[in-house]
């Protein structure tokens, strides 16, 4: 990252990276790399954000508050969404694959476990899910125009 005093590339997906950069203050911040544009990403309220995992479009990773407690997240494009295991101090997401998100947390009497999750969040192609419909209405409106065109 230009201007970094460190970057740490994480996850790659196609040709695009995330990973985590510190600037002159020391603070960490996500980044995501397009090859030829780093678009920087802090999560909302965060002092920390570090993107550690991709697929497609999701990106999980973690972020850190003020008083230091650490949840995991899985940024969408234009959303983050936090994902706390009930009962965790810390939570890290390190991983995605489709709709599934692997990580690890800590519990309170400070034991770590690791976590496999399908958030509801996490999107199935939207492509996919718009593709039939769309092409259903194209079909109507080219028989429609058709049939204007006949007449």
């Amino acid at each position: 990252m230009p201007g970094a005093q460190q970057t740490n590339a994480r996850g790659i997906s196609g040709n695009t990276i995330v990973g985590s950069y510190w600037d002159a203050s020391g603070y960490a911040h996500g980044f995501l790399y397009n090859g030829s544009t780093y678009t920087t990403l802090n999560a909302p309220g965060a002092t920390e954000t570090n993107a550690i995992g991709i697929d497609g479009s999701n990106i999980v990773g973690t972020y850190t508050v003020a008083l230091g407690y650490q949840h995991g997240y899985l940024y969408n494009g234009s959303t983050y969404t936090t994902l706390d295991v009930p009962g965790a101090v810390y939570t890290d997401a390190l991983g995605i694959s489709g709709s599934n998100i692997v990580g690890t947390y800590m519990d309170a009497s400070g034991n770590w476990h690791s976590f496999l999750a399908t958030p509801a969040a996490v999107p199935v192609p939207a492509g996919i899910l718009l593709f039939a419909p769309g092409l259903a209405g194209l079909a109507v409106l080219r028989q429609k125009y058709i049939g204007w065109r006949k007449s």
